[in-house]
Order: C-alpha cells, then sequence, then structure tokens
C-alpha cells in the first residue's frame, strides 16, 4: 500500500486555480463552503477537491442567486447524496448473489 500524501494547495495557489479573490474564498470558509486545514490565513491549505467545490459554489451562486450559506447547505446536501448513491450501489453490489 502506498502511502503517498496529496499535495496541498495555499489560499494564493487557490485563488489562481479558481480565478477567486482571496476575499471570496475567504467568505467561503466563513459560512462553510470550504474547510482548510490549519488554524490560521497563513498557514491555510486546500485539497484539490476544493478547486471543484469552490467552483460549484460559484455556478450555484450566478445561475441560481443563491446566498453564500444557502449554498453551504446545498452543497453539503449534495455531498451527502453522492455518499448515499454511492453506498446504495455498494449495497446492491453485495446482494446480487442473492437475487
Amino acid at each position: 500500500m502506498s502511502n503517498v500524501s496529496t499535495p496541498l494547495l495555499t489560499l494564493m495557489e487557490l485563488c489562481k486555480a479558481t480565478q477567486l479573490s482571496s476575499e471570496t474564498l475567504i467568505d467561503f470558509i466563513e459560512v462553510g463552503i470550504l474547510e482548510p486545514s490549519g488554524n490560521q490565513p497563513g498557514n491555510w491549505r486546500f485539497s484539490h477537491r476544493t478547486v471543484a467545490i469552490a467552483l460549484k459554489a460559484t455556478r450555484l451562486h450566478q445561475d441560481l442567486d443563491i446566498d453564500w450559506p444557502g449554498i453551504a447547505l446545498a452543497i453539503s446536501l449534495i455531498e451527502e447524496l453522492e455518499q448515499l448513491r454511492l453506498e446504495n450501489a455498494q449495497l446492491k453490489k453485495r446482494l446480487e448473489p442473492f437475487t
């Protein structure tokens, strides 16, 4: 089993990757859309998955005019739904021999 760590992005690298301002990304953090590791802005690190979440939040805001707290809730529910679908597919696969 490989123990390769995923490189993490700084706030500035996340800004470049998403083309969003640091102020917008800090707003995302404050309402719970993004969760950095590290306890201070200078130490914050973000996974590459964070890029997709930030872009999804931006699209929801632009396309549906949802406020940031609403987007945080929507993204949380979308992630939960995706997890439930994955678990459901795994359970169906385990039950195949019995059907």
